[in-house]
């Protein structure tokens, strides 16, 4: 091992793209992010798959100690196999073992490879890295392909309170349908009327701050028993449409922020959480 220490390489696989990079003494160095294909057939899901993950083996060089990758739900976290269905993403690898795969093709070898789900590596990046790190008890959200839910507790995760399961957050009602139907990269651009592709251009146009503005009321509204009900201090809003959060945020009227990492966060949290 170099004098540059302990290395882990980090994958955050979402539905939209997957980001890599080596997250080594608290820092991440980046890797260009490719455009994830996760509806495609099951070869080529698996070929994106080992690629990310051998290019970040390949940065961690002879520091490696481990890969950890960041993967939505549902998923089977200790034998590393995807269990998605009706979502569409990643439906064609459903049952598939990975990790004898990334040991075989992606140079892993006999180093630890661990699974987390993309929520709880966004939470934890930002509760003990960022937006978070100055709250004992925060929601952290992502809205992408849908919504994702952790709730952290001086940094560490927290899967339920009483009966309400952290993570089922995305299947809670609302008054306009499901929530990970509605708070959601498909469910703002439906609002908008526009395709999901063109939701980033079109939120520039001040004929949509409105609607921008009554997503994050709307937002907002279902959030706030929900923070009571999980005693959360506030909520950090992470995932694609944190981008936007400047556009809907202030409407929230609850405590939010945006989430403060980016494309780090979920890394940084994934490699504290495999703790290798």
């Amino acid at each position: 091992m170099s004098a540059r220490g302990r290395a882990v390489a980090a994958l955050d696989v979402g539905g939209t793209s997957i980001k890599s990079g080596v997250v080594r003494d608290g820092d991440v160095e980046l890797l260009p992010g490719v455009p994830s294909r996760s509806a495609a057939d099951r070869d080529t899901v698996i070929d994106q798959l080992v690629t990310a993950s051998a290019a970040a083996v390949d940065a961690a060089g002879d520091d490696l100690v481990g890969l950890a990758m960041a993967v939505p739900r549902p998923f089977d976290l200790e034998r590393g196999i995807p269990l998605l269905r009706g979502l569409h993403k990643f439906e064609s690898v459903y049952g598939v073992e990975l990790p004898p795969i990334l040991r075989r093709r992606a140079g892993v070898g006999d180093h630890p490879i661990h699974f987390a789900g993309d929520a709880e590596a966004a939470g934890v990046g930002e509760a003990r890295f960022g937006a978070g790190a100055h709250l004992q008890r925060v929601l952290t959200i992502t809205l992408g392909t849908g919504i994702g839910a952790c709730l952290t507790d001086g940094g560490e995760v927290v899967t339920a309170v009483g009966d309400a399961v952290v993570e089922d957050l995305h299947e809670r009602t609302t008054p306009a349908g499901r929530a990970d139907d509605v708070f959601s990269v498909r469910g703002l651009a439906g609002s908008l009327r526009i395709e999901p592709a063109e939701l980033r251009t079109a939120a520039g146009d001040p004929a949509h701050r409105a609607e921008l503005e009554s997503f994050g009321r709307r937002l907002g509204t279902f959030l706030a028993p929900v923070l009571v009900e999980l005693d959360a201090e506030a909520v950090v809003v992470g995932g694609g449409l944190a981008s936007l959060f400047d556009l809907f945020g202030p409407a929230m009227a609850v405590p939010a922020r945006r989430a403060a990492l980016g494309t780090r966060g979920p890394l940084l949290g994934v490699a504290a959480l495999a703790a290798f």
